[in-house]
Parts: structure tokens; sequence; C-alpha cells
């Protein structure tokens, strides 16, 4: 007789066993290297950031941009131009990222290349912009006031005291649950670009491990930790919270 090659019940629930722990062993691994990967993504995104205000700064004698304009055809956000003839739908607007104060100084990556830490939230993702998204905000404390439109409130670097400690960008979010197809009872995690202390205080990033990447005034920047109890009770395992107000007022 012919001895059967065939598995028994018993060797194939053991071979699953033996994968199950294999895979359980090499999780942390593989998330810390998909950490590594999205943080360095960021981080290299946030430091064109910081050099394109730093240069800004130097052709401009040392004075901050306007965070927002509202001109006669379109937005003039900070980091690009949204015209008034274009797309108005959520997820369609259109970005023009070589106009704005930083967009000659703006590498394109800041905002084109897949940030996972971002877009991880699935089906709780909500874009803005057709062409890519913008995961990161500018400190309006420094740039034109809580509107960021005010021209007398923005800052002249020479008028910061501890510009190495005062936050100029940070990765940014807000939690919608005003525009469909975000709802009260569906928020969704979207891109937002400003910070302050008042109206935009609840808009850091926490999507790094619980860490934001902050950018400061000098050209600097390192993660900071969130307050895991003060994130977004809508949407807590988005992790958007605050940074420290003395972190941002100069």
């Amino acid at each position: 007789m012919k001895s059967s090659r065939a598995f028994t019940l018993i060797e194939l629930m053991a071979v699953m066993i033996i994968l199950g722990v294999l895979l359980t062993l090499l999780a942390p691994a593989a998330m810390a290297v998909k950490r590594q990967t999205t943080l360095a993504t960021s981080s290299s995104a946030l430091r064109q950031l910081s050099i394109a205000a730093q240069t800004y700064l130097t052709e401009n004698n040392g004075r901050f941009f306007l965070s927002r304009e509202d001109i006669n055809n379109g937005v003039q956000w900070w980091f690009g131009f949204e015209s008034s003839s274009g797309p108005k739908a959520e997820g369609q607007r259109v970005l023009d990222k070589t106009k704005g104060p930083l967009g000659p100084y703006i590498a394109d990556s800041a905002g084109t290349v897949p940030d996972f830490a971002f877009t991880s939230m699935g089906a709780s993702f909500k874009p803005k912009f057709k062409n890519g998204y913008f995961g990161f905000g500018v400190n309006t404390e420094l740039t034109g006031g809580p509107t960021g439109q005010i021209s007398s409130k923005v800052r002249q670097i020479n008028q910061l005291a501890r510009p190495g400690q005062i936050a100029l960008f940070a990765t940014c979010a807000q939690i919608n649950t005003f525009q469909s197809p975000a709802s009260g009872k569906n928020p969704m995690l979207e891109e937002f670009y400003f910070f302050n202390t008042t109206d935009c205080a609840n808009t850091i990033h926490f999507r790094h491990a619980g860490n934001a990447i902050v950018a400061f005034a000098d050209g600097s920047q390192r993660e900071v930790s969130g307050n895991r109890s003060s994130f977004n009770s809508r949407l807590p395992s988005a992790c958007v919270g605050k940074l420290p107000t003395s972190m941002i007022t100069p």
C-alpha cells in the first residue's frame, strides 16, 4: 500500500499556529519600518517648507507672509492658489502650489508624496483637493492673526525673542463633521492649514505614533508629543490635538 502524503488536521493546525507566531513576531518590526518611512516623508516635506520660509524671510526683510488672502479671482493660501472659477466640490478642488507667498520655493513633495500616517484613516479620511493634499499648517500668530488676513498682524523674525521655540509649521488636520460625506455621526479626518491659540487651537495632527512634527521659526524642527487625553473626542484615533501655548505665542 502507498503511504498517504496528505497533511493531517493536526499538522495543518500546527503550521497555522507557527505562521501566526511568526506574524506576531514580525508585526512590530513591520510597524517600526512603516513609522520610520512615514516619519521621513513628513520630515522631508516639512524641511522643504522651512527652507522655503527662510528663503522668503531673507528676500522680504525678515517679514513673514499672510496665511490667507481673498483676492478677486480666488483665494491665495500661504501654500498655493485656489481659483474662484475652479471646482467647489470637496475632493475635486484644484490647488496651484506654484503660486502664493511660498509657492516659488516649495518643493512639490510637500503635498503629493503620500504620507501614509496621514491617509491611513481609510474611509474616515476626507480629501479636499483633487491634485494631492497638503497636511501641514502655519502659525497664524506670526502670519496675519486669527484669520491669517490682517497685514498688521504679520510679524518680523527679529521681533521673536525665542525663534527656536516658536512653531512656524506643524503637521496639521481637522475633524470634519459638517461637510458631506462627513457628519456628526460620521466624523472624518481632513487636512487643515492653520494653528493658533484661539479658533484654530485644536488642529495639530500627532499622526506619528502620538507625535507631531513641528518646524520652528529659526528653521529647526523636531517631534513633539501630544497629550492623548486632549485629542479630539469626535475621532480620538486620528490624534488631533493642541500644542502648548508657549510654543505658539511669540
